[in-house]
């Protein structure tokens, strides 16, 4: 029984991951919405040196994860090591689909739709106690050595990848990419809050 539920439980996290890679590269990365994360180094890396996404992503998640195994619980590797190698391939798949190219003028529509969509594929990564490795993980480290609070080290951490964002892409940009992450965190503190009464 317990063997189904952790097949379940891949299963669901792995279709989270691929909708969180169609998201990336349908809205996030053809708008260049620097939202934090690993997704937001790949953005701005892939911006100023044409390196692949997937490939950053890729090497980002593999640093880190290695990083875990060494400095922080099995527990913190493990449940970010189906994300570190299955992220970056849905990302690299996933950029072969043909998309339509999004008009400028609905460019908060399309912010509001990748909140949601990063709200609920992150939340239930979480929820099912899992992680998504990569930047998460350099939160956790910030955590260890600092003591500051997860949330705080993942709002310096963030903040400083949407700050390099601005600066390369522009104010709006910067506040599209805002709106993205108000919206995901709403539902993920919604999701997670929904795990907490059950």
């Amino acid at each position: 029984m317990k063997n189904i539920k952790n097949f379940k439980n891949v299963t669901f996290l792995l279709i989270c991951l691929f909708f969180a890679a169609l998201n990336f590269n349908f809205i996030l990365k053809p708008l260049n919405l620097v939202t934090g994360g690993t997704q937001g180094v790949a953005i701005l890396i892939n911006h100023l040196l044409k390196i692949k996404p997937s490939t950053i992503v890729f090497i980002i998640n593999i640093i880190a994860i290695i990083t875990s195994y060494f400095l922080l619980t099995k527990d913190n590797t493990y449940s970010a090591l189906i994300a570190t190698f299955a992220y970056p391939l849905f990302i690299k798949i996933t950029s072969f689909i043909p998309f339509f190219t999004l008009p400028e003028n609905f460019n908060l529509l399309w912010s509001i739709i990748a909140g949601i969509i990063c709200g609920i594929t992150g939340g239930f990564i979480y929820y099912l106690g899992f992680s998504s490795g990569g930047i998460s993980i350099v939160n956790l480290l910030v955590n260890k050595f600092t003591h500051i609070k997860i949330s705080t080290a993942n709002f310096i951490v963030n903040g400083i990848i949407i700050i390099l964002g601005y600066f390369h892409f522009g104010f709006l940009k910067a506040i599209y990419s805002i709106i993205v992450i108000a919206i995901s965190s709403i539902i993920i503190n919604l999701i997670l809050k929904k795990k907490r009464n059950t």
